[in-house]
């Protein structure tokens, strides 16, 4: 028996339980950066390392593509196993990653058996963060509600990846319209997929939200990292992908940054003190959230949301409805 699970933290906790079989660990992070449909294996890995590369602190590209092709390798070898579990909660971390690893045995064939852990919700825990929270008796309680993934399941997910990686996002709007029950968190994921598009004022959501938090008062990391992660109603990111957001809104203007140096990065070491830093708004990043400047138009858009590029001529925005480049 084979389980995938997308984090470190809750494969461990697993491997530390009752349950039988072995720990696969999925690291690519498709829910951020470049997914575009239609690549060969090698050019797919070879994008998926370089984006993750320039964020990763020490890490390498060449690093990570070894890591990522070796568990595609053991993505191919899982369909000997027995059974195969997916591991997943409701995020769009652990959503996005779902839907690419069904799309692939859809594709590629499956074990003998193949079954899913779709977890949102766990007794005592009032706002579930996650797989990654509970303890290995909990972790293991979970083994026995496993369902098996139906050829329904496969086709959904198929749908979900295509429309996920199409270079606009036209189909996402319709799988939202749709009953995806049969994928109970998908939904909630895809929406809060959309809204890393830009809305109006040129902010995409995390962006906002980070401009919210410290729009009257200046705040260290942690305290920001805790008010912005307030605003999520399921987590979404990890400390270092706020601070990349934070940084790249001082690079704007929007936001000041005081501290010792870059914020953290990805396999840094630990900082002596987190709090080091300091993150305040600015009289721009006050006229963005008034609606008074479009942060679109203070940067030179390059930037990739699932498999749409987003760049001055195609920027696609999203206002709780998909609003087309030039609307």
């Amino acid at each position: 028996m084979l389980h995938i699970h997308c984090g470190d933290s809750s494969a461990n906790t697993l491997r530390k339980s009752s349950v039988p079989g072995e720990v696969l660990v999925w690291h690519d992070p498709v829910s951020d950066g470049p997914t575009p449909a239609g690549l060969s294996v090698d050019a797919w890995l070879d994008l998926r390392a370089e984006f993750t590369a320039t964020w990763a602190g020490r890490l390498t590209a060449a690093g990570i593509r070894a890591t990522l092709a070796g568990e595609l390798a053991a993505l191919e070898g899982s369909k000997t196993q027995d059974e195969v579990v997916l591991w997943f909660d409701a995020c769009l971390f652990d959503q996005s990653i779902l839907i690419r690893l069904l799309k692939w045995y859809a594709l590629n064939g499956t074990p003998a058996v193949l079954s899913l852990i779709d977890v949102g919700e766990f007794p005592g825990k009032p706002r579930f963060k996650g797989l990654g929270e509970l303890n290995a008796a909990e972790m293991a309680s979970l083994f026995p509600q496993r369902q098996p993934v139906t050829p329904e399941i496969l086709a959904l997910a198929r749908r979900a990846w295509a429309a996920y990686c199409a270079p606009e996002p036209t189909g996402l709007p319709g799988l939202l319209a749709e009953d995806t029950h049969l994928l109970p968190h998908l939904h909630d994921a895809l929406l809060r997929h959309l809204e890393q598009l830009p809305g109006r004022d040129g902010l995409e959501r995390l962006e906002r939200e980070a401009l919210q938090a410290v729009a009257k008062v200046p705040l260290t990391l942690w305290p920001l990292f805790m008010a912005v992660d307030a605003q999520e109603t399921r987590p979404y990111f990890g400390d270092t992908m706020l601070w990349a957001t934070v940084e790249r809104l001082a690079d704007l203007g929007l936001l000041a940054v005081t501290g010792p140096g870059h914020l953290p990065r990805f396999d840094d070491p630990q900082p002596a003190d987190i709090n080091a830093w300091t993150v305040a708004s600015t009289d721009l990043g006050r006229a963005v959230l008034a609606g008074t400047r479009d942060a679109a138009t203070l940067r030179p858009y390059d930037r990739w949301v699932g498999g749409t590029h987003l760049t001055p001529a195609t920027l696609w925005r999203w206002d709780g409805e998909l609003i087309a480049p030039g609307d």
